[in-house]
């Protein structure tokens, strides 16, 4: 079977405006989540039990019951592989959806999207909520993505770096340091110095200013105006207060946002690591996409659910489980979503995907691309003028698509 159908011709057509990528970074267990083996072999079970969904022959992890009620809202990939075992270079490589080289740093799909998708500079168009090492790679740092350093917290002010005036610091003033900051500049640019390092700082210093001046865009990262309904769908978690930002951002025009999920990393006590990361995991899925329909824009965007590896089928003597890029998963709702697919699989032990799977990261970035009306194929050109097409590999999987 392969790949009869997934691939969709070059031309891209929109499906969506925006983005909301939820990185469960460490790599999470495939086969403790969404690709669970109840008949697989003794050694590799775990300790949580299934529970069916509402889509017939699948069932998660009994964690999972909110995933499990509404699973027909979700596409669901699984058996997306890989050989990329270590978290820099794993990251790197769902990030982009080029496997890591030396000879080339690619950019992020955020990156990406904000070269194609600007937007009229009061808000950056490339938010991580809180960090990540996501980065813009040949494009430069023009193309980087606004950290906010931490997660917002229920009930109090969340202060943004960059955005937020200190106290003492006027409008007035503001205009004048970015006066003076053209005058340094145009002195700066008289030397020959890197080019993509000067257009970093003219982007970065036009978009510092332009944000600090704007009330909108102090208003698109305060998340105590979000509606008492919106707000209370939100656990008080930083996962569950992450998406509440995510989604008040995408309501403001932000057209990539990545909220980070740390601590999937479980080569030790992988089961109580899991039991307490799956819940809030639930919990925020469910609330993110609650809200985004009722705000009427959950048809226009998409969400992604992914980290960068799953974990090994076997469990370690420190009742763990390792790294192991040959068996991933991907959860994908909203923007041109085709609700209850079931693409891909694994074999009956989890230990690699199935036959009849073929799935890499490059096919989920070139997917991605593809719903915001972006060629996967199209050449950029890096700063020594070498031709790279955005995701070469990738094949934009059709039949996840309505």
């Amino acid at each position: 079977a392969g790949m009869t159908g997934l691939a969709r011709a070059e031309e891209a057509s929109s499906s969506a405006d925006a983005v909301l990528f939820l990185n469960l970074l460490g790599g999470p267990s495939h086969l403790d989540t969404f690709d669970m083996k109840p008949e697989g072999p003794a050694e590799t079970k775990g300790s949580f039990g299934n529970i069916q969904t509402s889509i017939p022959g699948l069932s998660v992890c009994e964690h999972l019951p909110k995933y499990a009620a509404t699973a027909d809202k979700f596409a669901l990939i699984r058996g997306i592989a890989h050989s990329t075992g270590d978290h820099p270079q794993g990251q790197e490589y769902i990030a982009t959806g080029n496997r890591p080289t030396p000879a080339l740093r690619y950019p992020s799909i955020g990156s990406i999207v904000s070269r194609e998708m600007p937007g009229n500079g009061d808000l950056p168009p490339f938010v991580v909520v809180p960090r990540s090492d996501w980065h813009a790679g040949y494009m430069g740092d023009a193309y980087s993505p606004f950290k906010t350093n931490d997660y917002p917290k229920k009930g109090k002010s969340f202060e943004v770096r960059g955005i937020s005036l200190p106290e003492g610091l006027t409008v007035a003033k503001v205009k004048r340091r970015g006066q003076l900051l053209k005058d340094v500049d145009t002195r700066f640019r008289a030397a020959e110095n890197n080019l993509q390092l000067q257009q970093a700082l003219d982007k970065i210093g036009s978009q510092a200013e332009t944000m600090i001046l704007s009330p909108r865009t102090r208003d698109a990262f305060d998340v105590g105006a979000e509606a008492e309904s919106i707000q209370s769908l939100f656990a008080d978690d930083e996962i569950g207060q992450g998406l509440l930002l995510a989604t008040r951002l995408l309501e403001f025009g932000v057209p990539f946002v990545s909220v980070s999920h740390f601590g999937w990393d479980t080569h030790t006590n992988n089961f109580s690591g899991h039991q307490r990361l799956i819940p809030p995991l639930d919990n925020g899925i469910d609330a993110v996409v609650t809200a985004l329909e009722e705000k009427g824009l959950l048809e226009r965007t998409l969400v992604v659910v992914m980290g960068e590896f799953g974990r090994t089928p076997k469990i370690n003597k420190n009742v763990g489980r390792d790294h192991y890029p040959r068996a991933n998963f991907c959860l994908m709702t909203g923007g041109g979503v085709q609700p209850g697919t079931l693409l891909g699989g694994t074999n009956e032990g989890g230990t690699a995907a199935d036959d009849s799977t073929d799935i890499k990261p490059d096919d989920i970035a070139a997917t991605i691309l593809h719903t915001l009306g972006i060629s996967p194929h199209k050449t950029y050109y890096t700063s020594t003028g070498r031709p790279v097409d955005i995701v070469a590999n990738g094949r934009v999987l059709d039949s996840l698509l309505t």
